[in-house]
């Protein structure tokens, strides 16, 4: 048995530690997920004027910072007593700012966070040997998606031409959230109520205009079919097996057309999108389409017992058709994104907030059982000498708390919402996986529902901007202090990474007594509970073999190509799950003002 550590996880926003043990065939048998940094947000908020929550809780992260916004807005809605009076044309202009965030998260992990990881030189090992078939594939993998600054061997390589043009893209989008929401990061809109500023007639103009040179990206590199053929195909197909059979014939007519010649090039039609969806798959690649070699990411990262996990989704973007207010529990079908519970069996369930718990057994804080997160404790151990991360699965490993529904650990994010959604190409895709024996849940699964999320939300932006806003329309409703009098409220939303709760509650003073986030990768990187079971990350590692394409060069601990994999397949932000620490006692909680 070898203990292989990656600490800390790159190319990730925060610190995250993956410790795995490995078989002599190279299977990893156990694993510890450790957030290394101790988040205290909860305690900076006691006693603060709740209103200040929108745009403190922003500051947990630099890349989502809009959700955590838009999560503290609709918890002080409630809080407020407000929700079901927010004006539609502040619930659209939320539903914009939410929507660029998203795509420019997305971007940023696909080709610049997750992407690089395609050009690892086990791949060149793997796949050069299998002849020119083989060696076109490296060359594609390695000319769309090295990095800035990157080596093989000590030979400079140059950066991919995807990553290389998936930066101005990322700038772009920032800048287009800035319009709407004041500044990025962490934009300066979101307010109980409402939204603060309303965009003008210009500001849909420069949105619309950014759209537009986005979407010049998305069809030059991302998608080579129309986008909207994809969209129809797809996302809009009278069922999941319809989806699915779309995509096959689409690659199976690109395969055709082009591996005689081994030309796997942009300009033969191959999109960083089809191309990763046919290579990166064992059964769609090799069993479906016949080709000689994948990159067998289907068989990383899945989940081997299906009654241990579930897949929950919170719900974001409001249905701005049914006017005025929202629902804060979230219904199924309230809004766009719809809230549910899909199990490892793929059955499906209504998702209840009530039923959400964390626990702290395996964290580093004082132990105070399962409880519901608006009555959760944030109470850090204060002995550094019980902080330490080497001391195995049954011992205290993490600042991240581990949150459950219904005792069940649940995966968020991509795959969790567009499953909610019966989304049609990912929900089949899904059952596919399921009726040949794959895990439904894998690789290869996360990073297509992450790319198919990008196609949807961008059809759907455009007609929040140019149909769904109107200029001259209410953008706010009062609220004064004294409506958050002993009160409580719950925010449910989406962050690019997955399901992101806020809970507050006041006293007769209406300040905060009590603040609670429950972030996407608190859920994902999740350690051990009370019974013992693993986070989702932790499943999805135990089982996999570390290196490229199963090990098919035999075992190399010095390069566990698929840790990396499996831990950046879920778009870790641990900056959101933890944060910082004062043992020194001089940073009590005060009032602070913002100005």
């Amino acid at each position: 048995m070898v203990n292989v550590t990656v600490d800390p996880l790159t190319r990730i926003e925060g610190h995250l530690r993956l410790s795995t043990e490995v078989n002599a065939e190279g299977v990893i048998t156990d694993a510890q997920s450790s957030c290394l940094m101790f988040r205290g947000f909860e305690r900076m908020l006691q006693n603060q004027d709740p209103r200040d929550a929108a745009l403190l809780t922003q500051r947990i992260c630099g890349v989502c910072p809009t959700s955590h916004s838009l999560a503290a807005a609709n918890a002080l809605d409630q809080l407020f007593g407000v929700a079901d009076s927010v004006p539609k044309d502040a619930l659209v202009a939320r539903n914009i700012n939410q929507a660029l965030n998203t795509l420019a998260s997305h971007a940023t992990h696909v080709y610049v966070l997750w992407g690089p990881d395609l050009a690892n030189p086990s791949y060149r090992n793997v796949l050069t040997p299998l002849g020119e078939t083989g060696s076109a594939v490296w060359k594609e993998l390695v000319g769309r998606f090295a990095p800035i600054s990157y080596r093989i061997d000590g030979n400079a390589i140059p950066p991919g031409s995807s990553y290389l043009a998936a930066i101005p893209e990322k700038k772009r989008l920032q800048e287009a959230i800035a319009v709407i929401g004041g500044k990025m990061p962490h934009q300066v809109t979101s307010y109980p109520g409402g939204y603060t500023y309303k965009p003008n007639i210009a500001d849909i103009g420069k949105l619309s205009s950014y759209y537009l040179q986005v979407m010049d990206f998305v069809s030059s590199y991302t998608l080579r079919v129309p986008f909207e053929t994809w969209i129809e195909n797809t996302y809009k197909a009278s069922s999941p097996q319809k989806a699915v059979n779309f995509v096959l014939e689409h690659l199976q007519g690109l395969v055709d057309s082009t591996v005689t010649s081994n030309n796997f090039s942009r300009e033969a039609g191959w999109g960083d999108t089809e191309f990763y969806a046919a290579f990166g798959s064992e059964l769609v690649g090799e069993t479906l389409l016949g080709l000689p070699a994948s990159l067998k990411h289907d068989r990383t990262g899945g989940y081997s017992d299906p009654s241990k996990i579930n897949f929950l989704a919170f719900g974001a973007f409001y249905k701005t058709e049914n006017g005025d207010g929202y629902d804060p529990n979230s219904p199924a079908g309230d809004r766009f994104q719809t809230s549910g519970i899909v199990t490892g069996n793929l059955e499906y369930k209504n998702f209840d907030a009530s039923k959400i718990t964390e626990g702290v057994s395996h964290a580093f804080y004082e132990d105070t059982g399962e409880l519901h997160p608006s009555k959760g404790e944030t109470n850090p151990i204060g002995d550094p000498a019980e902080i330490r991360y080497d001391r195995g699965s049954e011992s205290r490993y993490t600042w991240g708390k581990a949150p459950r529904y219904e005792g069940i650990p649940c995966e968020v994010g991509p795959l969790s919402r567009l499953l909610a959604m019966k989304e049609p190409l990912v929900t089949g895709l899904a059952q596919a996986f399921k009726d040949n024996g794959y895990s439904p849940a894998n690789t290869y699964t996360r990073m297509v529902a992450r790319i198919q999320e990008i196609a949807i939300i961008a059809n759907e932006l455009l007609k929040w901007v140019t149909v769904d806003y109107d200029p001259n329309g209410k953008i706010s409703v009062h609220t004064d202090l004294s409506m958050a009098k002993d009160s409580e409220g719950m925010g449910l939303w989406e962050a690019p990474r997955g399901a992101l709760g806020h809970w507050v509650s006041t006293d007769s003073n209406s300040k905060v007594v009590r603040y609670q986030p429950v972030v996407p990768s608190t859920w994902n990187m999740s350690p051990r509970d009370g019974a013992g079971v693993p986070g989702p990350l932790e499943q999805a590692l135990i089982g996999s073999k570390i290196n490229a394409a199963e090990n098919a060069l035999g075992i190399d601990y010095s390069n566990p190509v698929n840790i990396l994999h499996i831990g950046r397949s879920y778009d870790p932000c641990v900056a959101c799950a933890v944060h910082t620490i004062d043992l020194t006692g001089k940073n009590a909680p005060k009032t602070l003002r913002l100005v």
